[in-house]
This record gives C-alpha cells, sequence and structure tokens, in this order.
C-alpha cells in the first residue's frame, strides 16, 4: 500500500513538473510590448534573392513572394533539391554560402534590391555551418553589389534576446545562438537597411494568421513557419521594421502545447 501511495505521489510530481516546465517553456509569462502594426505587403521594388530558400520557412518566403508576382531567385548549392522550385518557375543560381567567392558571383548575377537569408543549421562544427560563416558571406556581398535591403531570421536567444529563450533551449542551440550573435552584429556594423527577425519555437502547423512582431527582446512564443514567413515577406517594404531587431510572436502560440495542435 506504502508502494503504490509513493508510486502516486511520484507520478503526480511528474504530471505537475511537466505542467510548469511547459508553462515555464512558454510565452505565456510576458505580454510583448512595442508591437510593429502589421501591414499589407507592400513591394521593395525590383529582383529579389534568398538564401536557405529551398525548404521550410526559406521555402515558404519564396512561395509568398512567387505569388506577388516578385522577381525571385533562391540560391543553392550544386547538391540541393530543387524540385519545389522548380514546380514555383522560381529561378536559382548556385552559391554555397560558406565560399564567398560563388556568393559575391550569384550577387553580382543580377541587380538584387532585396537580400534575405534563413540560412541555418543544427549540424556540423561550427566553421561548417552557416550561421555565422555563410550569413557573414552573404552580408558582405549584399553590402559590395549594392543591395538596397537585407532581411535576415535568426532565433530568439542572439544577442539581448538570451535569456528570453527558455533554458533547456539555450544549453541545446548554445554554438548556434553564438554564431547568430555574431551574425546579427556584422548585420547592424554592416550598415546596410535591415530587419532581423528572431522567432521562438518553429512548427509545421497550420498558420494562425494572428502573429506580429515587436520590438521586444523578452518577446517568446511558439510560431508556424507559414506565419512566419508571412510576417517576414510583409516586413520587406514595411519602413516601421527598417533597421530593428523584431520577435516573431503568435498570441495563439504562446505554449509548446499549441506546436501539437490545430
Amino acid at each position: 500500500m506504502i508502494v503504490l501511495k509513493v508510486i502516486g505521489y511520484l507520478i503526480l510530481a511528474l504530471v505537475l513538473l511537466v505542467l510548469s516546465y511547459l508553462f515555464v517553456f512558454s510565452g505565456s509569462f510576458h505580454t510583448p510590448v512595442n508591437v510593429i502594426p502589421n501591414a499589407a505587403y507592400q513591394s521593395y521594388g525590383g529582383p529579389i534573392i534568398v538564401f536557405g530558400g529551398t525548404r521550410a520557412t526559406g521555402l515558404d518566403i519564396v512561395t509568398l513572394l512567387s505569388e506577388r508576382g516578385e522577381d525571385v531567385t533562391v540560391a543553392v548549392r550544386k547538391t540541393s533539391n530543387t524540385d519545389a522550385l522548380r514546380a514555383l518557375g522560381v529561378k536559382t543560381v548556385i552559391a554555397d554560402a560558406l565560399r564567398a567567392d560563388e556568393v559575391n558571383a550569384a550577387m553580382a548575377s543580377s541587380d538584387y534590391r532585396v537580400v534575405i537569408s534563413t540560412l541555418g543549421t543544427s549540424r556540423g562544427e561550427q566553421n561548417a555551418r552557416p550561421d555565422y560563416i555563410g550569413n557573414r558571406n552573404v552580408i558582405d556581398a549584399a553590402k559590395a553589389a549594392g543591395a538596397k535591403r537585407f532581411v535576415f531570421i535568426t532565433v530568439i536567444g542572439a544577442g539581448d534576446s538570451r535569456m528570453t529563450a527558455p533554458l533547456p533551449a539555450r544549453n541545446a542551440l548554445k554554438e548556434i545562438i553564438e554564431l547568430k550573435t555574431q551574425a546579427e552584429d556584422h548585420l547592424r556594423a554592416s550598415g546596410l537597411n535591415h530587419t532581423i527577425i528572431r522567432p521562438g519555437g518553429l512548427g509545421d502547423v497550420k498558420a494562425t494568421g494572428q502573429a506580429f512582431l515587436a520590438e521586444d527582446p523578452e518577446a517568446f512564443s511558439y510560431i508556424a513557419r507559414a506565419d512566419l514567413a508571412q510576417i517576414t515577406v510583409n516586413a520587406i517594404g514595411n519602413p516601421a521594421t527598417y533597421n530593428k531587431t523584431l520577435s516573431a510572436y503568435d498570441p495563439e502560440r504562446k505554449t509548446m502545447y499549441k506546436l501539437f495542435v490545430d
């Protein structure tokens, strides 16, 4: 009997621990401030090149831009799967982001006005990850080529949002966060008209249509890739986002649980 009670208490404690964890590992404790009002898409005018546009959020961004009739090119590696891009009728140019010469050549292939980067990975050694080196190459090439606008997706936890990322994420993504921070700093120092967007937890779930951007390093939520793509595209021609570092926030997905239900 005593053993059963102990087991019961342990199960209860585990349930409470999980519930507490899901609450802490969420954005429920903070209401975003300095919210950027959502604005309809405005074209920046001229060709757009996307790095990291072959899959996930990057591909969603490319799809939205294509639907809006933009002249979009995606930088791809020789080994990249470009089936989805071909289906969209989107142009491609070969460039491994880790090779500055290839990135410079890609940027010189057209008079790109807007550069978008979603480059990043959770695998490989630091010097083989594009999170800093690849993005640095893209930033430098964009500046040298005279690009007018740079939109960069990084991650909550970078820079002054370090303590906003839940502790487990800070530990698991420590190296990536450091590299993203370096890339953010490099972009700010470049002088390019930029917008840095930091999402929290990302999921391949349905868009809620409620996501927004906020100039608030303490804002954290989970977010659908489709919603992140939408607010990123809308930021391109929105002057309220120029030269700012913004958190992507969805009030409908404050907790991790909301990434598993639609």
